[in-house]
């Protein structure tokens, strides 16, 4: 009975699914299948070769199955059985074993079986290569010979009857069930010639005495053996009294003269062939050394002057020698491969020393004078000083020493010199500031220099700073209708002054307005706040100043009748309307690219002129048609005060009467342009016929653009209007021959319109930098234009634009722009990138002051380069801010920089942290949810954070808090940016 009970349960337990024996590929993912039908309280584990299998992240237990990732060849051999066991009553069953054909495909090398060496190439008869390419099942084999298959498909290629033609790099491939793989190193094979003569013996380079003899040795090699002669100077060499060519190749010349220099040359024929081997004969020369050198030293240091030989043939040998013996290898004072050597320097050490040089042909000698300097001491010391703003202020620095002290003065580390006239500098260490402005109170400092030491003085300079405006607000200034402004007014003095601002009429500022720190903010713009406003600075030492500032309130400005496209003859009339409204009232004029001429045969004059200045954001496109018969261009300007549009029209008029009239107009569109965004935009307008704007393609076309430090003549036709940021306007354009292979480029060029010093100063700041920055992830500067104003400077661009648009696009759900999604493994590459190219900058010791994703740029291969684009007045204007008059980058600055004034590399780290959050945010604004105030009061109380953005990796954020530290001190270097970006990218998986 009991029996029958365990009959009865043992059949319980059954196996619906065994695992199977398969064929698996080495590297690829697989599984063994088990299921058990029966109870569902089971546990299941596998063995294999009766061993316990553990999982892994490459092999694991899925349920009742076990997967496999990736098959190893190794690990994964033998018998694979399923275990299963009851929870319940602890019964066990095995399933049948399965093991796995594992296929696989290994590179390997070609080697060389015979000859043994590459040494022994030259006389064997025979070479065997062997390819080492294996796998299961085992592979088949291809040959190739510098690419080119060859009829040969064993492992083994044996080469015989070896000629030249066998010369060349041999590889194989070989290919089975696991794929299909080549050899990883090949051997490169040069069968020589044996007909060819091959060199023995070479004649070496004679120098001898007048009248010496010289001997030149020539052998060669070759089945047959070549006939040999020689030849001096192109001319045969014959047997003369003097001069004899022995049967082994030997030349021999007995006497040896001025004529009998030269080339020797040694020539083996070969049928209509030769092989040949050249030295030189000169007779022993020696030139006269310099005039008498002179070396200050200081006592106590390691001194080395070094002697160098005169010309002569052979070199000469140079030794010191002092008072009339040969100076010591060794000691204080020694000499070392022609260097006078003082280890330390003595007061005892002055005096002559001299180099002598000699060689077959004499000898020649040189002096040196040693004199032991004295360290300076002070006459007169710089001293603190008091400068009126606008005066001239002096520091004294002189001190007496041997020889004569120099005098370097430093501003804040930085030397000073006379350049733009800012200072003087006196021979007897007189320092003069010409005219002190307020940035002159710093500490100087002066350094007094001789040989044997130096001295360093330090003055405090103060200005007694006048009350002004910094700077004088505009006069007339607009704001939108119903939006939110600000207008500010800054001063300085001895003192912190007190601004203030009213109406001029007296009345109370009503509630929307309100005024902190100089600045009038108005919440929401309306009629009623035109009229004139008073800026009143006062201070209790320096009295008060005030600024009259008068606020215009408009709207936009748009066209109520535009010009018709119509068809005019050759002596008609063509009539085009324009009208416009706006508050205040727009004026419009209508604008010619250049007076009409009239001419016997047809002429094309291609140009479009448009508006030279447009306050709104707008971009003003010539999409002008070029037609043999077009003559002229005209443009309808609208503007008011504050606003500006803009409408062109293209005139063709016909000479014939049967040929119609070609018009063409093209917008000035006042539309947000986005770099990135105008891409299609921008190959429509470089694969349609170009129109530069009239007025900077002329300023353009008579520069003398600077490129790669070399003035050419290039021409640069502007395609579209970028932006605008404080230095002016910002184009793409066309420019030829400004790179090498290239007849046409697209580029960036930025003008500077502004005449602000501040302005001009930072122009030259970034001109200076890019033309000192050479690397993959920096933008080249590729030209300069400075013959005429406005400057330029042109930098490069890559075709998808501004980084920030590429972020923005990569989320669109527009279908029209192709969107892409961006991996984490790509936006971790683009941040690395930009991580390269600003470690470049900081290690040449540059500051970006403005890094942001609008101001780098990304091409179709994801190849991302730091620029600086600062389109700040228009197209990303809601990403910057007013403060102290000057526009920054207020989202991506560090407190310092916005509240001192300092910027260094640890401020570009701080902003690279919010690129990061750009990149990963996909170009979201920083702190999208907070206004500029509340930004500017959050990063001055120290508050301010950005939320990690959504699925980024946690070291990435990590990143991010380090860049943000609020120590400058605790922020990583970009090399330490680098080294945790390129870490982490091999971890990212998505």
């Amino acid at each position: 009975m009991s029996l029958e009970v365990f009959i009865i349960q043992a059949s319980s337990l059954q196996f619906s699914e065994e695992p199977q024996s398969q064929d698996a590929l080495h590297g690829r993912s697989a599984i063994l299948r088990c299921e058990l039908s029966g109870p569902e309280d089971m546990r299941f584990w596998w063995t294999q070769d009766g061993r316990r299998v553990n999982d892994s992240d490459r092999r694991f237990q899925e349920g009742s199955n076990l997967k496999f990732t990736a098959v190893d060849r190794h690990a994964d051999t033998g018998s694979f059985q399923c275990v299963a066991s009851s929870n319940t009553t602890g019964e066990t069953l095995s399933s049948a074993s399965a093991s796995f054909n594992i296929k696989w495909l290994e590179r390997g090398a070609v080697t060389m079986n015979e000859p043994a060496s590459e040494a022994e190439l030259e006389e064997a008869e025979r070479i065997v290569l062997q390819c080492h390419i294996d796998g299961h099942p085992r592979p088949s084999s291809k040959w190739f010979k510098d690419g080119v298959q060859l009829d040969r498909k064993d492992r083994i290629l044996m080469l015989t009857n070896l000629s030249t033609g066998d010369s060349g790099i041999y590889s194989c491939c070989a290919q089975n069930a696991a794929g299909k793989v080549c050899s990883n190193h090949n051997i490169t094979l040069n069968i020589i010639d044996k007909s060819v003569p091959r060199v023995l013996v070479a004649p070496v380079d004679q120098v001898v005495l007048g009248n010496e003899e010289a001997v030149f040795h020539c052998q060669f090699r070759a089945k047959p053996p070549p006939l040999v002669e020689w030849f001096h100077d192109a001319e045969p060499v014959v047997n003369k009294s003097r001069v004899v060519v022995y049967a082994n190749g030997t030349l021999h010349i007995s006497q040896v003269k001025q004529r009998s220099t030269g080339v020797y040359k040694c020539v083996a024929q070969y049928g209509e062939k030769q092989v040949h081997v050249e030295a030189a004969l000169r007779i022993a020369e020696i030139a006269d050394m310099g005039e008498r050198m002179f070396q200050v030293f200081t006592a106590g240091r390691s001194e080395r002057v070094r002697c160098d030989p005169p010309r002569g043939q052979p070199e000469p040998d140079v030794w010191w020698e002092h008072a009339g013996a040969r100076v010591a290898s060794e000691g204080r004072v020694h000499q070392r491969d022609g260097d006078l050597i003082f280890s330390p320097t003595d007061g005892s050490d002055s005096g002559v020393y001299t180099c002598v040089a000699r060689n077959k042909a004499g000898q020649k000698q040189q002096e040196l004078v040693v004199t032991v300097a004295t360290s300076p001491e002070w006459i007169v010391q710089p001293q603190d000083t008091h400068v009126e703003e606008g005066q001239p202020g002096f520091l004294h620095c002189h001190a007496r020493g041997t020889p004569e002290p120099r005098v370097t003065w430093y501003r804040k580390s930085v030397p000073i010199s006379e350049e733009g006239s800012r200072y003087k500098l006196f021979s007897n260490g007189t320092l003069r500031i010409n005219s002190a402005e307020v940035k002159d109170a710093q500490t100087y400092s002066c350094v007094c220099v001789t040989e044997a030491g130096s001295l360093t003085g330090h003055a405090q300079v103060l200005i007694l700073e006048k009350l002004k405006f910094k700077p004088v607000p505009q006069s007339s200034q607009c704001l939108q209708l119903d939006r939110e402004s600000s207008v500010s007014c800054v001063a300085t003095g001895r003192e912190k002054p007190i601004i203030h601002w009213s109406r001029a009429d007296g009345a109370d500022l009503p509630s929307h307005m309100s005024q902190m720190n100089g600045v009038l903010h108005f919440s929401t713009v309306t009629r009623a706040d035109a009229g004139n406003y008073t800026c009143v600075a006062s201070s209790s030492t320096q009295g008060e100043i005030r600024a009259y500032v008068h606020l215009t309130v408009g709207v936009h400005v748009e066209f109520k009748l535009e010009p018709e496209q119509t068809t005019v003859y050759q002596g008609h009339t063509a009539v085009f309307h324009c009208q416009a409204s706006g508050d205040p009232q727009p004026y419009v004029q209508w604008i010619s690219s250049r007076p009409v001429i009239s001419l016997h045969l047809p002429v094309c004059v291609s140009v479009c002129l448009t508006a030279s200045v447009c306050l709104s954001v707008s971009v003003c496109l010539c999409l002008c048609l070029s037609h043999s018969n077009c003559l002229s261009h005209f443009t309808c300007l609208s503007h008011s005060n504050c606003l500006c549009l803009c409408l062109s029209v293209s005139l063709s008029v016909s000479l014939h009467l049967s040929v119609s009239l070609h018009l063409s107009v093209s917008l000035c569109l006042s539309v947000s342009l986005h770099l990135p965004v105008s891409l299609h935009l921008v190959c429509l307008i470089l694969t349609a016929p170009i129109h530069c704007r009239a007025s900077i393609a002329e300023t353009l076309m008579q520069c003398c653009i600077s490129t790669n430090l070399m003035k050419t003549q290039t021409r640069v036709c502007v395609c579209v209007c970028a932006g605008r940021g404080v230095f002016g306007e910002v184009f793409l354009a066309k420019a030829r021959a400004i790179e090498e292979a290239e007849p046409e480029t697209l580029v960036l060029v930025k003008s500077l319109e502004s005449r602000e010093e501040t302005h001009r100063a930072e122009f030259r700041r970034e001109l200076e930098m890019f033309s000192k920055l050479n690397h993959a992830h920096v933008v080249r500067l590729l030209g300069v234009c400075r013959e005429t104003q406005p400057h330029y400077m042109i930098l490069e661009y890559v075709d998808l634009g501004d980084l920030k648009q590429f972020l923005r696009i990569s989320k669109s759900s527009d279908e029209k722009l192709k969107p892409h999604p961006i991996s984490t493994r790509t936006k971790v590459s683009i941040c690395a990138q930009v991580a390269r190219g600003m470690q470049h900058l900081s290690d040449r010791g540059f500051v970006h002051k403005d890094l942001a994703a609008r101001n780098c740029l990304i091409s179709g291969q994801r190849h991302v380069k730091v620029s600086a684009l600062s389109l700040s007045k228009d197209v990303y204007n809601s990403e910057y801010y007013q403060h102290r008059q000057l526009w920054i980058p207020l989202r991506w600055l560090s407190s310092e920089s916005v509240f001192e004034g300092e910027f260094c590399s640890k401020a570009d780290v701080w902003a690279f942290g919010v690129l990061m959050w750009e990149v990963f945010s996909l170009g979201e604004l920083p702190y999208p949810a907070l206004n500029d105030q509340q930004v500017l009061e959050g990063l001055q109380a120290g508050t301010l954070r950005l939320s990690p953005p959504v699925n980024c990796p946690a070291h990435v954020c990590s990143l991010m808090s380090r860049c943000w530290a609020s120590s400058p001190k605790e922020r990583p270097t970009f090399s330490e940016i680098l080294q945790t970006l390129t870490d982490s990218s091999a971890d990212t998986k998505v």
